[in-house]
């Protein structure tokens, strides 16, 4: 038996890791991705997998078991022909079996509803199925709700809940049997026909992100199960287990190296062939950057906007549809001639006698919000000295170098974290050893089972609070409470502190221990020289620095560092005077 998947009639679906339709990011790459189903429907069956890729002729559902039929929400993608629907319904009556897969994407002119191939007269409507959302917001509705089946059917058998998303109702037809409904909405049917067997799935709860919530593989194996056999398997509990909780999907490839300068893309931006220009646009007079700080970042600002159009391109398309690492590298900007020795104290301001440092921090801070400082942090100054001490060589401080920092969300404890962290550096260490570490949402998410991705979207986690904000050091878990994934579920922002954050639950525990895991094998890092800025995506991404021998001579490792907020507008209450300075108190 073979097992037919088609992709003729749809711009949405895919089982490559490229996506189909112009409109998908390619930092969101799980939308629209069906190839995880395809290997789940091929292990579980034990058959080979055809792709459908043209228009259909007398042969091409010979010999098929099972055909997957993704469809796709949108009156603009080509139905089925007359001749295709009269060999699909041919299909079905000598014994076949068909899944139609919804996509939940709302495109053109719906008004009129998507017909269903294969059921004559069936169509869904427009609008999806919503339920209130679980933050207590009765004036606000979700688009993925939790649905209790009750229906007594061989495919939901050991299906108590599934989890829906974007989901599209099926209007009540009586050739139709109702699996699952939510709100009196049915989003999930079946029904025999002939000798075969045919169910619609009206949303994409077998999509990555939602696969592991819920119920909703053990519903994929018994549904796979039914339609290719007629029965379910007795070891359908065991294998939706082994799919849920313990093999991995990945939806697309990353290049193997994991020094970020050896790879080409859009994460790396090169200014070294404008230097010339670069140099002109930083020399002249600048205000003071400690003494005169809002005139200093409004000069910055005005001389960003005199950079090369390819330099500012690149900032603008991190900044709006962010990069598979979470990471912008700006190399070879003018650095500070003459520079004095590294502080032997980071916490007390050098005169440089030059700011080109602070310009291109303030500068590029600008072109993506605001930079801004947290008062309990080196008294609240927007530009921080980062460089190695002695007292705290063994501590997991900024002023360490005997030990990992490992991977951590910046401030993540705190109401009004960065959503950008910029490291400038300004002398690499004696060996140009160190190391900045980072590994991003999208790629850590790879190697995490679908089950523990599921619970890192749920509120049962707690992180820490910094010493540096009152904390005793090292507390964990005396911070907010929160999930660790949120936002857009094929692109994730992720909240993480390995060494500070832990799960309320053993399920939550488990997957943070399997998210630390995933981390470490996405880490990727660079080799910060003079002239470097650093760009992290602190809600993209995770960042750390690996060990690094200090000298403690004047020529050790320097960088200096500025966060940035796109708006600064939530933080009014805890800002004095509408400043940049941040002072929110812990009751720690």
């Amino acid at each position: 038996m073979q097992i037919g998947i088609d992709l003729e009639h749809s711009s949405c679906w895919s089982i490559e890791t490229d996506r189909k339709g112009p409109d998908r990011s390619p930092s969101a790459a799980e939308a629209g991705y069906l190839g995880h189903c395809t290997h789940i429907i091929e292990e579980l069956l034990g058959a080979g997998l055809r792709r459908l890729e043209a228009e259909w002729t007398s042969d091409t559902l010979t010999g098929l078991g099972l055909l997957v039929l993704p469809v796709p929400a949108s009156p603009e993608c080509r139905q089925l022909s007359p001749s295709e629907a009269a060999l699909l319904t041919e299909f079905v009556s000598g014994g076949g079996g068909v899944l139609l897969l919804v996509d939940g994407t709302r495109r053109g002119d719906c008004s009129t509803g998507i017909t269903l191939p294969g059921l004559p007269h069936v169509r869904l409507g427009e609008s999806f199925v919503v339920g209130p959302r679980m933050s207590g917001e009765p004036h606000l509705l979700s688009y993925d709700v939790t649905a209790t089946v009750d229906v007594e059917h061989p495919v939901t058998d050991g299906v108590a809940n599934v989890c829906l998303h974007r989901a599209r109702p099926i209007p009540k037809h009586a050739d139709l049997t109702p699996l699952v409904h939510f709100n009196g909405h049915v989003v999930v049917a079946a029904q025999l026909r002939g000798h075969g067997r045919i169910a619609v799935v009206a949303g994409e709860m077998f999509t990555l992100p939602f696969l592991g919530r819920a119920d909703n593989t053990r519903l994929l194996v018994n549904l796979v199960g039914w339609l290719a056999t007629g029965v379910v398997p007795a070891a359908a509990g065991r294998a939706a287990e082994l799919v849920a909780g313990t093999d991995r999907y990945p939806s697309r490839g990353f290049p193997a190296a994991e020094g970020l300068e050896q790879v080409a893309g859009f994460h790396i931006v090169d200014t070294r062939p404008y230097y010339s220009l670069l140099d002109r646009i930083a020399s002249g007079g600048l205000p003071h950057p400690y003494e005169d700080s809002d005139t200093f970042l409004t000069e910055a600002e005005l001389r960003y906007h005199e950079l090369p159009r390819v330099i500012r391109q690149a900032v603008s398309r991190f900044r709006h549809q962010a990069n598979e690492y979470g990471v912008l590298l700006v190399k070879g900007l003018p650095a500070d001639p003459q520079l004095p020795p590294t502080p032997a104290d980071p916490r007390v301001p050098v005169d440089k006698g030059t700011w080109l440092s602070e310009l291109w921090l303030a500068g590029f801070g600008a072109a993506l919000g605001a930079p801004f400082a947290y008062q309990q942090e080196r008294d609240g100054r927007l530009f921080q000295n980062i460089a190695p001490t002695q007292r705290n060589a063994s501590k997991l401080s900024s002023e360490s170098s005997e030990v990992l920092l490992d991977f951590h969300t910046e401030v993540a404890f705190h109401p009004y974290l960065p959503d950008y962290v910029m490291l400038y550096c300004l002398r690499p260490d004696h060996e140009r050893a160190a190391k900045t570490i980072v590994a991003s949402a999208v790629m850590a998410l790879q190697e995490l089972s679908p089950r523990d991705r599921a619970v890192l979207y749920e509120p049962v986690f707690r992180t820490g609070v910094d010493y540096s904000f009152g904390s005793p050091h090292g507390m964990k878990g005396n911070g907010p409470l929160l999930p660790v994934l949120y936002g857009d579920p094929y692109h994730p922002y992720l909240t993480f502190d390995l060494d500070l954050m832990i799960g309320l639950t053993p399920a939550a525990g488990r997957a943070l221990r399997a998210l630390r895991t995933a981390v470490n094998m996405a880490r990727r890092w660079v080799r910060l020289d003079s002239g470097d800025l650093m760009i992290i995506d602190n809600r993209r991404a995770v960042h750390g620095r690996a060990q690094f021998e200090a000298r403690y001579d004047g020529r050790d490792r320097w960088l200096q560092r500025v966060c940035v907020v796109r708006d600064l507008a939530p933080s009014a209450a805890d800002r004095r005077g509408s400043g940049r300075v941040i002072d929110t108190a812990f009751a720690v």
